[in-house]
């Protein structure tokens, strides 16, 4: 057993590298190193990966690291090995679920705060595009205006990248 390298790829590995608490200075430079300059942190917090059901018949969703930034920013950052199909359904619906759990009854909704989520993929989700890394927003379809800056995704396939390395 001693020599067998681990895979930080496999979600297992991935969160003891990144998410845990004595190893937060990687998971703060991992970030960093994805997001621009205007949401980069300097501390953060880990959160509970289990997003809590509503309702009895909710589906359960486990994220593999949830972190708050030391300026509110919330931060998803998954690990996927294998296409199950629908990567772009289930990326935004962990993106969703963090943002509206933000808000308990009668909170106004100026205490939301942006939500970014990070996904490494070991496979090519995005055929349309030959960029390894992919940071989606909400933009108007004619002119591209901007105007829902509280959604940002990242996609960074790993398979272009080594194929553009």
């Amino acid at each position: 057993m001693s020599g067998d390298k681990i895979n930080p790829r496999v979600d297992v590995a991935f969160k003891k590298i990144f998410g845990v608490e004595e190893n937060k200075d990687l998971l703060i430079s991992l970030i960093n190193a994805v997001v621009g300059e205007e949401d980069q942190v300097v501390d953060l917090t880990l959160l509970n990966p289990y997003n809590h059901k509503n309702f009895k018949n909710d589906k359960l969703s486990i994220l593999d690291i949830k972190a708050e930034g030391n300026h509110g920013r919330k931060f998803n950052i998954e690990i996927q090995i294998t296409d199950e199909g629908d990567y772009d359904k289930r990326a935004l619906y962990y993106w969703a679920k963090l943002y509206t759990d933000q808000l308990k009854a009668a909170e106004d909704y100026s205490l939301l705060e942006k939500v970014i989520g990070i996904h490494i993929l070991n496979f090519t989700s995005i055929s349309k595009s030959k960029k390894y890394h992919n940071v989606f927003h909400i933009t108007e379809k004619e002119t591209g205006l901007s105007y829902f800056d509280d959604l940002e995704l990242h996609t960074i396939e790993l398979k272009k990248f080594t194929d553009a390395v």
